[in-house]
């Protein structure tokens, strides 16, 4: 398969450990992993199984991981009567995650020293070899590593300041053939956490080119006021449309936190420019930035209204979604620190625009602000039981992305 040849590729390009992939230490007939595809992309789940071993007992298998310090998880599973352990099938019987999970060794690693995982490099850019070890009373039975190739080599990015833009354009590595959706991503709009750059390499890693705006100045820097010029947003529009391999009658765009807003205003207010909308963690009305009342976005100079504050949330403030003429994701953390009452937002967007076909509307129950990260890494997961549900809501955010970019065009004779 032609993407599994490149991913090889990559994995040996970065890491030089083409002699791990896939393999095991276990003597032929005994216990061993058995991984269907090596390496894998880290934007994507690992099948891994382990077979050949004596019924009855518990297993307990180790991932650890060397990027920027030791990381490591651990599980154990009860050895059913055919001898095999699939990770996506079977719960563990003790571990730091509940139920059937094919990666939650993966997202559950913690380092050695108690850091927390902050940089979206080490889990996100970068390419790791995760070591799997299985032991049985002690004794180790099985072993293998699973590579997991980083967005830097598998979705490069070139800087772009064309049209007084600034922004990272990610063009797909693997370029399928006819056109495929462009995604407009909206990035510094989280508080203290740049989410843009790896949610756009995440969407060219999948095969959709994605443009990354500085949404709030020419270095990502928030100005004073967060006024976003809609000339800004459409000019990025009209610069991805024009890409090669773009189908420009289905540009998306996504932002989320206080970009969510400024996604749907722009979907809603250029349907004919704009075909979806991806638009987690945020509210689904214009709100006018605080402490000081100032335009969320002007058109022309002139204020685009908002509401003051997200307490109050009326039909009135919401914006009308029934003008997005492709698939439209939502989604709210039912532990938001941040915004506390962001499931209240969507659910008076749900109940004036009951979800289409195509159209997503998630809800993460117990999931903490960040629920919209790409999933199977430990990136600025929470601790404790809101990491689970936070980890639950990114996977129902990223499926439900891939099923909006993946559902036929709803753009009559296209």
């Amino acid at each position: 398969m032609r993407v599994s040849r490149i991913l090889a590729a990559l994995a040996v390009a970065a890491l030089g450990l083409a002699s791990l992939a896939g393999c095991t230490t276990a003597r032929a007939g005994g216990p061993r992993f058995v991984v269907e595809a090596n390496p894998t992309g880290v934007w994507e789940p690992a099948r891994i199984s382990l077979h050949g071993l004596p019924p009855g007992g518990r297993v307990t298998i180790t991932a650890v991981a060397q990027t920027g310090g030791t990381w490591s998880s651990h599980a154990v599973y009860a050895v059913p009567p055919d001898g095999e352990v699939d990770l996506a099938r079977q719960a563990p019987v003790e571990a730091p995650f509940s139920g059937a999970d094919p990666m939650g060794l993966f997202w559950t690693m913690r380092r050695a020293d108690g850091g927390a995982a902050t940089s979206d490099q080490t889990w996100g850019g970068a390419t790791v070899s995760v070591g799997l070890s299985a032991t049985i009373g002690g004794l180790r039975v099985a072993s293998t590593h699973v590579q997991r190739v980083g967005l830097t080599a598998a979705a490069p990015a070139a800087a772009v300041f064309d049209d007084g833009l600034s922004a990272d354009y990610f063009a797909p590595v693997l370029r399928p053939e006819g056109l495929r959706p462009g995604v407009l991503v909206l990035d510094g709009t989280d508080p203290g956490t740049p989410t843009g750059v790896l949610a756009a390499a995440t969407l060219s890693a999948m095969g959709y080119p994605a443009l990354d705006l500085s949404t709030f100045g020419s270095a990502g820097q928030l100005e004073p006021r967060r006024t976003v010029p809609a000339e800004r947003l459409l000019a990025a529009v009209d610069w991805l449309k024009s890409q090669p391999g773009v189908d420009d009658e289905r540009i998306f765009v996504m932002g989320t936190s206080r970009g969510a807003q400024l996604a749907l205003w722009l979907a809603v207010a250029h349907p004919g420019l704009v075909y979806g909308a991806i638009a987690p963690g945020g509210t689904t009305g214009l709100v006018c930035p605080s402490p000081v009342p100032n335009p969320a976005i002007t058109v022309g100079g002139a204020w685009v209204p908002c509401t003051t504050g997200t307490t109050d949330v009326r039909a009135s403030s919401v914006l009308d979604l029934g003008r997005i003429r492709g698939p439209v994701v939502l989604g709210c953390a039912g532990s938001d620190e941040q915004l506390t009452n962001g499931c209240t937002w969507m659910d008076e967007a749900a109940r004036l625009w009951p979800a289409r076909p195509g159209d997503t509307y998630v809800r993460a129950a117990g999931a903490e602000h960040l629920f919209y990260t790409p999933p199977y890494t430990p990136l600025n997961l929470p601790d404790g039981a809101a990491a689970q549900a936070t980890e639950r809501g990114r996977e129902a955010v990223w499926r439900a992305i891939a099923a909006a970019l993946t559902a036929p065009s709803t753009v009559p004779g296209h």
